[in-house]
């Protein structure tokens, strides 16, 4: 059985694997470049596959690939993979992977606003010292939009310093360490109920643009806003009008529409935004721990087993 390893942490991931699988011959491919003629030289039936380079994910050549039978992804987010013929393919991600992560940037976040850490920042900068009461977050509400195991994580943390624990999921079923659970159709009144909003949705077709400016309107006056979803989930426009409007108190985002964020961009200077470069999910060993849930998915896919974290190509996620 031969597998490509199509990511420019080839070298990584093959260490980790070692020799636990002798009978799968694993082949690098460190380039986009170099994909076609791999694909066609090697024809594997596995892809492990991370986008690493400024030009268009090539989705097209994998998913035509005759051979191909499981693209395992090294991202939680699928949306340059979906659509795809899952009756041919299966597609997994690495959903999880950075979840305790992530939950902690939340945490950070959340407790940086109510202490007025992007407003201090400045004035450090400024070399101003200037007394302000700050804010006390003791019996926020925290609403989280998306619940998938991201989403999880951040309402343990946030339930284990005492907050309150709002979420909005596609599929309101029960969850652990959430106080109150919304349908989809709810969002916006779960939303007026928040003092913090936390943005961990996926990106599809449905949720693309979902915060513009009518959903911003519905949250909170004076609440605050985080995102570590995708950018294309947020009108940025209506992001930086309801940070200027004093709507929004203010924000953490460690994602944006266009990444890197080009210098004169208005979100550099919208008042009270703390601004990331997408970094939460990107922690010194995350490589490692992604090609650990690969190989644990590999030995299921020998023996037969079911796969975990496996994408649907109707739901987008």
């Amino acid at each position: 059985m031969k597998a490509l390893i199509f990511s420019d942490l080839a070298a990584g991931i093959l260490e980790t694997l070692g020799g636990r699988f002798p009978g799968v011959a694993f082949h690098p491919c460190t380039s986009y470049a170099a994909l076609g003629p791999a694909l066609a030289q090697l024809q594997p039936e596995i892809v492990v596959a991370g986008r690493f380079e400024a030009a268009p994910f090539p989705r097209d050549m994998l998913l035509t690939c005759p051979s191909l039978r499981w693209l395992s992804l090294t991202s939680a987010g699928v949306d340059h993979v979906v659509p795809f013929d899952a009756g041919r393919i299966t597609v997994t991600n690495a959903a999880g992977v950075a979840a305790e992560e992530m939950a902690q940037y939340v945490i950070a976040a959340i407790f940086g606003l109510y202490q007025g850490f992007p407003r201090f920042a400045r004035q450090q900068d400024a070399q101003l010292w200037k007394f302000d009461l700050i804010r006390s977050a003791r019996g926020a509400s925290v609403g989280i939009v998306g619940l998938g195991r991201t989403g999880a994580a951040i309402a343990r943390l946030c339930k284990a310093v005492g907050l309150r624990v709002l979420a909005c999921r596609s599929r309101p079923l029960p969850s652990p360490h959430v106080d109150q659970l919304y349908a989809t159709a709810d969002l916006k009144e779960m939303l007026a109920a928040c003092d913090v909003t936390v943005l961990c949705a996926a990106l599809t077709p449905e949720t693309r643009d979902m915060f513009d400016a009518e959903t911003f309107a519905s949250l909170r006056p004076g609440s605050y806003f985080i995102n570590v979803g995708r950018g294309a989930l947020v009108d940025e426009d209506a992001l930086v009008a309801a940070l200027e409007s004093g709507h929004l108190a203010g924000g953490f985002i460690d994602v944006a529409r266009s990444e890197p964020l080009p210098a004169g961009h208005k979100l550099w200077t919208a008042p009270n935004l703390f601004i990331t470069p997408h970094t939460c999910s990107e922690f010194l060993g995350w490589e490692r721990r992604a090609a650990e849930m690969f190989a644990d998915n590999l030995t299921r896919y020998l023996s037969g087993q079911t796969l975990e974290n496996v994408v649907s190509s109707e739901r987008g996620y």
